[in-house]
C-alpha cells in the first residue's frame, strides 16, 4: 500500500501570492489543490483517510463542515478541526490530509 501526506494547504492562487478573501473561495481553492495533488499520485478523494483542518475563527465551523460534505460526498474520513490563530491574518483555513492506496 502507499501513503500520501499532504502538508498544510492554504488558499493561494496559482501565482503563490494572491488569495481570495472569502472562506468559501479559499476552501474551494484548497480542495482544488488537494484534488490536483491526489491526481498526481493516481488517487482521488476516495483515497483520503484523514483530514486536519485549522480554522482561523470558530464561525467557520459550519461552512467548513458543509464544504467537507460537498467535497467528499458519501466518503467518510477521520477528521479533526482545530480553531487557532493562523500564520497569516488573511488565511481563513489550512488543511492537511493523508491518503492511502
Amino acid at each position: 500500500s502507499r501513503l500520501l501526506f499532504i502538508s498544510g494547504l492554504n488558499g493561494y492562487e496559482r501565482d503563490g501570492a494572491s488569495m481570495p478573501e472569502s472562506f468559501e473561495e479559499q476552501a474551494e481553492l484548497i480542495w482544488k489543490h488537494i484534488r490536483t495533488i491526489l491526481a498526481s499520485a493516481g488517487m482521488d478523494v476516495t483515497n483520503l483517510v484523514s483530514l486536519r483542518t485549522y480554522l482561523a475563527d470558530p464561525k467557520y465551523d459550519e461552512p467548513n463542515a458543509l464544504m467537507r460534505a460537498k467535497q467528499l460526498g458519501s466518503h467518510r474520513v477521520a477528521s479533526t478541526v482545530v480553531c487557532c490563530q493562523l500564520l497569516e491574518t488573511k488565511w481563513k483555513l489550512e488543511i492537511e490530509a493523508v491518503a492511502a492506496a
